[in-house]
């Protein structure tokens, strides 16, 4: 398997694919594995991801340098990632204790009742490459802290970086018994997800997760799906300057170069600042600087995916066709690697793909509505629900069109935020289950309960 910088679009290194043997061996040590992983002390088992935190920091550069080098992210904000994983790690290292400790419900005279949490067992993780390190120390690390084995699948866009992080646990302390890494791509994840795993945590395409959820299905384990997203922005005219409210919506929608299942992808704008809010929102896009990622004056790098190129000019095209203005960019640019113009496409409707179907890239669609209702309907109208954003002044307005909304998480006056103690999870189509805060932790034990009468 080759590794590609989308950069150059020429191959950085090569890697084995795993086969069904590799996996299934890998899979056997790690079910032996587990066993002796959960017995270890709990304290020990933290000392390992402290290590791993420590580990992350002495390494912040080349890390950073590495991921930027296979998927195309600008260097500052590959930076910005390894310090948020150091973050969320130590989320982690501070909070699991208190939502993996046992809990006593009722102590009555003769009669206790208590629940017990136990680790699943072995997991499957099967990782996206959009934020490699975000994703393992969201899911990997409370996994192995709370006990379990994992058999853990970084996307073949982000190899390097997932053999970078197996390699940071085993050096922290983490044994080979209770980690292995399995390499390759959509086929090599489907084997993980036809092993007998005691539960399974994919990210990824709606597409590739209902798949997953095919296969697991019969065997009635746990599994966890974080999905794609088409998450809209409304921006309500009462802001208090349209001008910072766009260099905010720029932010939010071109960081990691478009690619981010919390990402915006679609944008509403009151009638009454429409025009004032395109041409700041155009004056931004147009200041982002687009070139080689590594160079830490870039804001806008390559997509991940050379093939990817082809879907957004298709989505800019059948827009331009059904009645929308082209404001900035709108193609592949002509320069070795995989490179899309930064592009605004307004007068933007339900109608277009842009406003309907996940983009994954520098673009982004802007629609006019008339008052809060219609933005409501609109922003509703979609399979997806990661999560929703409201720019306004008034808190209260904000909140009840936010409470309309069918999405895990809703953000007034900010983007660009994921935060460990608060649950991360999408609804619909966009996924299952709870990753981050103590109901992410929790997502990788099982509750025993226990009932206890002396004779």
């Amino acid at each position: 398997m080759k590794i590609v910088n989308p950069t150059t679009g020429r191959a950085i290194a090569e890697a084995v694919e795993d086969d069904l043997e590799s996996v299934e061996s890998k899979r056997r040590t790690l079910l032996a594995g587990q066993r002796r992983w959960r017995a270890v002390p709990f304290e020990a088992r933290i000392e390992a991801v402290r290590n791993f935190h420590q580990l992350l920091g002495s390494r912040i550069e080349p890390l950073a340098r590495q991921l930027t080098q296979e998927t195309g992210k600008p260097l500052r904000q590959s930076t910005e990632e390894i310090y948020a994983a150091r973050g969320r790690t130590l989320y982690f290292l501070e909070h699991s204790q208190k939502s993996l400790s046992s809990e006593l419900i009722i102590a009555d005279g003769e009669t206790t009742e208590s629940v017990r949490y136990e680790p699943l067992g072995v997991v499957g993780v099967i990782s996206s490459w959009e934020f490699p390190y975000l994703a393992a120390t969201g899911v990997i690390v409370p996994g192995l802290i709370a006990g379990n084995a994992v058999l853990y699948k970084p996307s073949e866009y982000a190899t390097l970086s997932g053999v970078e992080i197996k390699r940071l646990l085993y050096e922290a302390g983490v044994p080979s018994s209770a980690l292995q890494a399995v390499l390759g791509g959509g086929s090599t994840g489907r084997l993980v997800a036809e092993a007998e795993l005691h539960g399974y945590f994919f990210a990824g395409s709606a597409t590739t997760g209902r798949a997953v959820l095919e296969r697991v299905r019969s065997r009635i384990a746990p599994i966890h799906l974080d999905l794609s997203g088409k998450n809209p922005l409304y921006v309500m005219e009462d802001v208090e300057e349209v001008s910072r409210a766009a260099r905010l919506a720029v932010g939010g929608a071109f960081t990691n170069n478009g690619q981010s299942y919390s990402s915006i992808e679609r944008i509403y704008v009151q009638s009454s600042i429409y025009d004032d809010f395109l041409a700041a929102f155009v004056e931004g896009v147009r200041s982002l600087a687009v070139g080689d990622p590594a160079d830490t004056a870039t804001d806008i790098g390559p997509v991940a995916k050379e093939r990817q190129r082809e879907h957004l000019a298709g989505l800019v095209e059948d827009a331009l066709s059904k009645g929308a203005r082209l404001l900035a960019g709108g193609k592949a640019i002509e320069r070795e690697g995989f490179f899309f113009e930064p592009t605004v496409i307004a007068d933007a409707s339900h109608a277009m793909d842009i406003m309907r179907e996940e983009i994954y890239g520098p673009v982004i669609g802007i629609e006019r509505v008339s008052d809060d209702e219609e933005a409501a309907e609109l922003m509703q109208d979609t399979d997806y629900g990661v999560a929703a954003f409201v720019f306004s002044r008034d808190e209260a307005r904000a909140k009840r069109l936010l409470d309309r909304l069918d999405v895990g998480t809703a953000y007034w006056n900010s983007c660009n935020r994921v935060s460990p103690y608060l649950p991360w999870s999408g609804r619909r189509s966009s996924g299952l289950g709870v990753t981050l805060s103590p109901a992410g932790i929790r997502a990788f034990v099982r509750p025993k309960a226990y009932f206890m009468k002396r004779s």
